[in-house]
């Protein structure tokens, strides 16, 4: 079953910047390490065992699933993870709905300190790949695989909740419902001129949103085709604060306090 969020993916073109700009907004980031598939990442860690995942390429990799989604379409928060605690069930669950769930694979990662992090996870194609999870199950332990840094300036303890904008409210809602099990909630966005379908999966809020209004930024953003992942809470202990995606390398941030 689907626990809850494992982590989010936001690509960038400088890993290096990238480390930069959440440093200063009071993150704590450490080195994840390379993949053999072109791809390097940062980590952030949290307290409820959720993560960020920030990852840019040190060489071309036009085969990796979030290569287009960087050059093609802008990068920035494109994709999310979720936790089970059986991904074989859990992956024929999605198919049985209709998703185009890709296969199970394996995955590996060289930390800094030589360390072989290895797990295997799937990805999520066609009009699904941002709106439905990919998921992830560990070959080594999982905690090699987080931070073991999760005390930050800003105070984040966690993950609250993932904003995420489709054109088929119900239809995407109601895979993950049936997925999961959680209780769907129907609620209004006035200020984004959005109807919404929240679930709550774990510690975790997932809030589909759609636009009912011509003038949303949801439909701008669903017209300029960009990932659909809107925006995420972080529950902090710290001052609340809202970040735009211009200052944090494509992903609106809201600090929520605890």
């Amino acid at each position: 079953m689907i626990t809850g969020i494992d982590h989010i993916v936001i690509v960038v073109h400088s890993l290096e910047a990238a480390i930069s700009t959440y440093r200063a907004l009071g993150f704590t980031v450490v080195e994840g390490g390379r993949h053999p598939y072109g791809s390097y990442n940062a980590l952030i860690g949290f307290a409820d065992g959720s993560y960020i995942e920030v990852l840019g390429f040190y060489e071309e990799s036009p085969a990796h699933a979030w290569w287009h989604l960087l050059h093609e379409r802008g990068g920035g928060l494109v994709d999310f993870c979720m936790a089970t605690d059986d991904i074989r069930a859990d992956l024929a669950a999605f198919r049985a709905q209709g998703v185009s769930m890709g296969d199970l694979v394996d995955g590996a990662r060289s930390r800094p300190d030589g360390y072989q992090v290895k797990w295997i996870n799937n990805k999520v194609g066609s009009e699904f790949q941002g709106v439905v999870p990919f998921i992830i199950e560990d070959v080594t332990p999982r905690a090699e695989r987080l931070p073991r840094e999760t005390a930050h300036a800003n105070g984040v303890r966690g993950i609250g909740g993932l904003s995420l904008v489709t054109a088929e409210l119900e239809r995407q809602a109601g895979i993950m419902a049936a997925v999961t099990g959680a209780e769907a909630q129907p609620f209004r966005d006035d200020a984004l001129g959005a109807r919404g379908i929240r679930l709550r999966v774990g510690a975790h809020a997932l809030e589909y949103l759609t636009p009912v209004d011509a003038g949303s930024p949801l439909q701008r953003h669903l017209d300029e085709n960009k990932p659909v992942p809107w925006g995420v809470s972080f529950v902090t202990t710290g001052a609340a604060a809202r970040f735009d995606a211009d200052q944090t390398e494509g992903a609106r941030i809201a600090l929520v306090r605890d």
